[in-house]
């Protein structure tokens, strides 16, 4: 440390030496600790090295950006608090998903015949034989198949891989007829039974994606933060939407709103017919459609935000989407208009079953929102567009520029049959392209709240945990004694005077071989000091996507971060597939 430290002051001359933290990890998220002019007074082989001179644990510090049509949104966490600022105003589409799973059969492995379908898409436990069973063969081929479920069908995971190109369903080359992937219903024995008492889910969810594949310019930041404790907390409308079901959500984790932040719906300018979105052709041509955006009243409705990251189909990419759900539950029917299920299927039985109630089997693509200085709810309308920042997709090379119009499995828009989103989505429950909008202006606290009264006291940081009272050192001076002639002609004492002295006078700058007395004193905080709580995790550097590209470029090859890849064959697989979505949601 480069300091000259005299009794009774600490003269800096320069920074401390320079940090070299112990790994990567460390040395990116922790930038901040050691830094010059920080008074941090700690070496690197001190085992509280990343903490304050109280002991207080520093938390990481990482930021980065994402982006889409080329409009950024920018992702920090500091102290254990994350913010998430973007644009204004900022267009989504609704989904909702109809309680199942797609799980996707393994590379090289074993699959169940489609003929097979319908025989296990309502296994809820294993078959128990006995002896008194008359058909065993039966019992012991349903157990043989829900194995093969549970060991060979995976559900989105980058570290597995899928032996089946994009598109298509059976797999038959060599006289083998497998299904590549099989939709099982949320409460499936696949699933060891962990949502059999799952809420009915009754609730679309209104989401836009915010990032490219792997969102490359975003380093550490989102993978510490899905890794603290207050990620994959849903809360009650979250578990409604099925939000909480990891086989389809990656990672999930719910912020909250600035104050000025909010939502917006289009409740056009007060002609029906032109307020509607035109449907035909000709309709587009002959009449513009008439738009409004006015502010949702939330404090009349329940809503709740999200970050999720999601994989479409069998790729090994991720995207970061934003994601809020809202319920006006102020009547049981405006609570009816917001909800469905689809009457059909083995879900829907499930839920009959049970004894749930559902609230609604009619799908509403026509929703109705309370509006702030408004007496009366209003329509949303939906756009022809796919969304309301989106006029020149076609100019720019993106592609495609109209709203799919029904739910269901994007695949390769704006080609085919594609849906607005995931193939275990409603069709029926259309997207409302950029009917509702939301600012991007979002933060969220990691892990405790900081109104708890036991929080970031004196006696949280290491050396002193667990314990309520706590010794404190002072140089002694007398300090507060009040020497302004106004105060002193008056007589005043001030009240805070501390005389920490034994001759009870001031004490000077100290001389080179003065020895100023230190004095030790006791604080009782009365309660145990408490610390945020930071999850540490493993986190692979290597540059993503167009990062690594980049790096190619000027280089030569990067190692891949991906494990597990077989054959060039699926390398070229996952990169169509990479193509596609990017394609879809650039």
């Amino acid at each position: 440390m480069l300091a000259t430290i005299i009794p009774g002051l600490l003269l800096i001359q320069g920074c401390f030496s320079a940090v070299q933290p112990h790994d990567k990890t460390m040395k990116n998220l922790f930038a901040h600790t050691g830094a010059c002019n920080t008074q941090h007074g700690r070496e690197l082989d001190d085992p509280d090295y990343y903490a304050s001179n109280s002991g207080m644990p520093h938390d990481p510090s990482s930021s980065g950006f994402m982006a889409t049509h080329g409009t950024h949104r920018f992702l920090a966490m500091h102290e254990q608090t994350a913010l998430l600022v973007g644009e204004g105003k900022h267009g989504v589409w609704r989904f909702q998903e109809n309680g199942f799973i797609r799980i996707y059969r393994g590379v090289g492995r074993e699959g169940i015949p489609p003929q097979k379908r319908e025989g296990v898409r309502d296994l809820r436990k294993n078959v128990v034989i006995d002896d008194d069973m008359e058909d065993k063969e039966s019992a012991w081929e349903i157990n043989r198949l829900l194995i093969i479920l549970e060991r060979n069908y995976m559900p989105i995971d980058p570290n597995f891989d899928f032996d089946h190109q994009f598109g298509e369903e059976v797999f038959e080359p060599n006289g083998r007829n497998w299904l590549n992937w099989i939709d099982l219903p949320i409460y499936h024995a696949r699933f060891g039974g962990k949502y059999k008492e799952h809420v009915p889910i009754d609730l679309p969810v209104y989401y836009c994606q915010m990032s490219s594949a792997e969102f490359p310019h975003m380093g550490a930041t989102w993978h510490v933060m899905k890794a603290q404790p207050k990620a994959n907390v849903i809360g009650p409308l979250g578990r409604r939407a099925g939000m909480d079901i990891r086989e389809n959500f990656n990672d999930v984790i719910r912020f909250r709103l600035f104050d000025d932040a909010g939502f917006w719906a289009n409740i056009g300018q007060g002609n029906p017919e032109t307020d509607k979105m035109a449907s035909t052709l000709e309709e587009l041509k002959e009449r513009a459609q008439t738009a409004n955006w006015q502010r949702i009243d939330k404090d009349k409705i329940g809503w709740e935000v999200y970050v999720m990251e999601r994989s479409y189909h069998n790729a090994k990419s991720t995207y970061l989407s934003l994601a809020f759900v809202m319920l006006d539950s102020s009547t049981p029917e405006r609570e009816k208009e917001y909800t469905y299920i689809r009457p059909h299927g083995e879900y829907y039985n499930y839920l009959v079953e049970k004894g749930y109630e559902i609230k609604s089997t009619i799908p509403n693509n026509s929703p109705t929102v309370p509006i702030e200085n408004e007496t009366e709810v209003k329509e949303a309308y939906g756009l022809a567009t796919y969304g309301h920042h989106h006029m020149a997709r076609v100019k720019y090379g993106i592609g495609g520029g109209a709203c799919p119009q029904k739910g269901g499995d994007v695949s390769i828009y704006p080609w085919g049959d594609a849906g607005g989103g995931w193939p275990t989505n409603y069709e029926e429950i259309t997207p409302l392209c950029d009917a509702f909008l939301i600012d991007i202006k979002f933060w969220v606290n990691l892990d405790k709240q900081w109104t708890e009264p036991d929080m970031f006291l004196g006696n949280a940081g290491h050396d002193y945990r667990g314990q309520t009272a706590v010794m404190y050192q002072a140089q002694a001076n007398w300090y507060g004694k009040y020497s302004d002639p106004y105060n002193v002609e008056r007589g005043a004492k001030n009240p805070y005077e501390l005389d920490m002295t034994e001759d009870h006078k001031i004490q000077e700058f100290p001389g080179e071989d003065e020895v100023v007395p230190v004095v030790n004193f006791t604080i009782d905080f009365g309660v145990v000091g408490e610390v945020e709580e930071y999850f540490n995790t493993e986190i692979d550097w290597t540059p993503r996507t167009c990062l690594a590209d980049e790096i190619e470029d000027q280089d030569g090859p990067v190692e891949s971060p991906v494990r597990n890849t077989n054959t060039a064959g699926i390398a070229a697989v996952s990169v169509y597939i990479l193509a596609i979505v990017s394609f879809i949601w650039a």
